[in-house]
């Protein structure tokens, strides 16, 4: 059976010897009182509610889940915000991939 998480999942199971099948979970950040800080958001987002900060990893969640709002930084390698949400379906979106970013680097506190 393969590791139904990515390979740090695999080498946890295996270094834990949790059992197959076992899915392991990973805390957000807001758990240990971390989430996106307006403070460390790219400069290249607009202005707006949403925005990422320097915690992005580039993982390409984001410009999946709402590709109308997120695109990448190539020089970077990093997401950010080029275009603000304009209808509810789109802010659906982003509320969508705010709360599926592994590092949670997507806030919604901004202005």
């Amino acid at each position: 059976m393969q590791c139904k998480m990515q390979s740090l999942d695999c080498g946890l199971r295996k270094w834990k010897g949790l059992p197959e099948g076992f899915i392991l979970v990973q805390p957000k950040r807001e758990s240990f009182g971390f989430m996106a800080d307006v403070a460390n958001k790219y400069p290249q987002n607009v202005a707006g509610k949403f925005y990422v900060d320097d915690q992005c990893i580039d993982c390409d969640l984001c410009r999946e889940t709402a590709p109308a709002n997120f695109t990448r930084d190539d020089d970077g390698g990093h997401s950010y915000v080029f275009k603000q949400p304009e209808n509810a379906e789109d802010e659906a979106l982003c509320k969508e991939a705010m709360e599926g970013c592994p590092v949670e680097a997507i806030g919604s506190d901004g202005v």
